[in-house]
């Protein structure tokens, strides 16, 4: 809840031409204030692992955690550690009330869609949700796209984007009271551990180890999960990795050899063959085209 003297951030500051969504990634720090706001904010865990203050509690998270929080909730996230080897990167969608209303009212109830609509109407709750395999950053890469290259119709797409964004909530809301199987969180953990080390060397058997079973076992839970080998697993987490940092402006500075190295593929010859393979274009054409306004000057 908001506390005396609390820092208020309000719509306005962000808001441009009549347009009530705002996207963001930033990296967090120390000396940024706790606050409030009066609009509703989507805050996705990017990178990194860190600490979440919000209302009286203090949260850890890590890449995949995605809160929903309501006007006047008081919050802060802050990194695990002050050194810059190890930062908290988060991304942030705001909007105000009445879009929030709008997109939540546009499908009849009997859809039985927005159970968290629930939480908000009883004011001062927030909502905290763990992806399942990577479904909230695929939107929120989407809608910070969007924002930050502005062509024609962004605004319409960015509003489909946030409904995409509130159903996709939903569904894990849905599975998060489902019963889940000793297989399916073992799954979890694979996906977890693959995409918060997509830099190093990454086996099946040290997979396996991890969540405590054989390699041909988990290569047989690999394959009914994606219906790929772990192989073919691993080189769609890259690559599809790889394009989120491809289309990242705070990664112009980033070579393109620089980026297949923090997905693991060492070999540029590999990873532009290997990125093609997978997207039908070179890195360089995909970064082009996310912003083809910019000079990719190291592309």
């Amino acid at each position: 809840m908001r506390k005396p003297d609390m820092h208020v951030e309000k719509g306005e500051e962000f808001f441009e031409n009549g347009f009530s969504i705002y996207v963001n990634k930033v990296y967090e720090h120390f000396d940024l204030p706790e606050h409030v706001h009066d609009f509703y904010e989507i805050s996705y865990v990017w990178e990194g692992i860190g600490f979440h203050y919000i209302g009286d509690q203090t949260i850890r998270v890590s890449k995949g955690d995605l809160f929903f929080i309501p006007i006047g909730i008081s919050h802060i996230f802050r990194p695990s550690s002050p050194h810059a080897n190890k930062p908290l990167r988060i991304g942030n969608c705001i909007f105000d009330a009445s879009l929030f209303h709008f997109l939540t009212s546009i499908l009849p109830d009997h859809y039985h869609m927005y159970r968290f609509n629930d939480l908000v109407s009883h004011g001062g709750q927030w909502l905290q949700i763990r992806e399942h395999s990577g479904e909230f950053e695929q939107v929120m890469s989407s809608l910070f796209v969007e924002f930050q290259q502005k062509r024609t119709g962004y605004e319409t797409m960015m509003c489909g984007l946030l409904l995409q964004l509130l159903i996709v909530m939903e569904r894990a809301i849905e599975r998060k009271e489902a019963p889940t199987s000793p297989n399916q969180n073992r799954m979890d953990a694979v996906l977890r551990s693959i995409r918060s080390r997509l830099g190093d060397k990454i086996t099946l058997a040290s997979l396996a180890k991890e969540v405590g079973i054989g390699t041909r076992q988990l290569q047989r839970m690999i394959t009914a999960h994606s219906g790929e080998s772990f192989s073919e697993l691993l080189a769609h987490e890259r690559i599809n990795h790889s394009c989120h940092l491809l289309a990242d402006p705070f990664n112009r500075e980033l070579s393109i050899t620089d980026i297949a190295a923090a997905v693991g593929i060492h070999d540029p010859k590999r990873f532009y063959r290997v990125f093609k393979e997978s997207t039908g274009v070179t890195p360089a054409a995909y970064r082009r085209q996310s912003y083809p306004s910019t000079d990719w000057t190291r592309a």
